[in-house]
């Protein structure tokens, strides 16, 4: 994972953690998740299929977006959307604004 090679497993772990409790905010049952040594979501999926959803928000995309909010705070928005387009290379990132204005 590129991210692990930026921050280390440890950095991973941290900033997954703080993702997942800022989620938590918007999804309450994310409480009952646990974050593993590797960083990886323990029981997410048997948590997540147990529960009622939440109108209008997905707990996995909710983790996302809480971990590229931190990213771009800490290591900009261009590093950022770098990490993203290693991590999904085939994904479009078309109407995401860079700091230049520029179009991916």
């Amino acid at each position: 994972m590129p991210l692990t090679k930026l921050a280390g497993v440890a950095g991973f772990r941290s900033l997954i953690s703080r993702a997942k409790a800022l989620a938590t905010a918007d999804v309450a049952w994310l409480d009952l998740v646990q974050i593993r040594a590797d960083g990886s979501l323990e029981n997410f999926d048997a948590v997540s299929s147990q529960q009622i959803p939440v109108q209008g928000v997905d707990a996995g995309v909710a983790i996302v977006a809480q971990l590229l909010g931190l990213l771009v705070t800490f290591i900009g928005e261009p590093l950022t959307l770098h990490l993203v387009r290693d991590a999904w290379p085939n994904e479009s990132l078309i109407g995401l604004a860079t700091e230049t204005g520029d179009k991916s």
